[in-house]
């Protein structure tokens, strides 16, 4: 199966972010970081320090795919997959960013989309995405493809609260 390189609705268009988008893909990932830092497992200040070449590198991995949401050919929103280290049965939702204005239209049924396809086309046997707690609309995008709760874990977040981790699975 091949994935789709672009997933549409309305006047968006999720596409996977190619290394030569390096800039778009550092653009979004900084703001997400610097607007939001409560929700991600990195922080602004770690990976403001990266070099192009970091940002390339990690475009070009090809246990990870990185998408980019764009409105009207301009980047607003990011999500991304990775195989897990620790088991290749298993992929990792990551990185999911929508800018404010452009939240509450369902546009996170298009991440959720091209991560499972990318998983399956991997030959994957599971996908596992995790929020931290309070995050309600994670929850409700992961609940909408039928992810299952497994567990939580207290974690110390990069913001430095220490705050529940929830953790939920789906089975492919």
């Amino acid at each position: 199966m091949i994935i789709k390189e672009e997933i549409s609705k309305e006047n968006y268009v999720l596409r996977r972010i190619a290394p030569v988008q390096w800039e778009d893909y550092k653009k979004i990932r900084l703001e997400a970081l610097h607007t939001d830092p409560g929700v991600f497992g990195s922080n602004y200040q770690r990976e403001a320090a990266y070099s192009q070449q970091d940002w390339v590198a990690l475009l070009e991995n090809e246990n990870c795919a990185m998408f980019g949401l764009y409105n009207q050919e301009a980047i607003v929103g990011l999500t991304g997959v990775v195989v897990d280290r620790d088991d290749a049965s298993n992929a990792i939702l990551i990185a999911s960013f929508v800018r404010e204005p452009h939240r509450g239209k369902g546009l996170s049924r298009l991440f959720y989309q091209a991560r499972i396809a990318w998983a399956r086309e991997k030959g994957c046997a599971q996908i596992t995405v995790s929020h931290r707690a309070g995050n309600e609309s994670s929850k409700a995008a992961n609940q909408a493809f039928k992810f299952t709760y497994t567990h939580s874990r207290e974690v110390e977040w990069p913001d430095g609260t220490v705050a529940a981790e929830l953790m939920y699975v789906l089975v492919l």
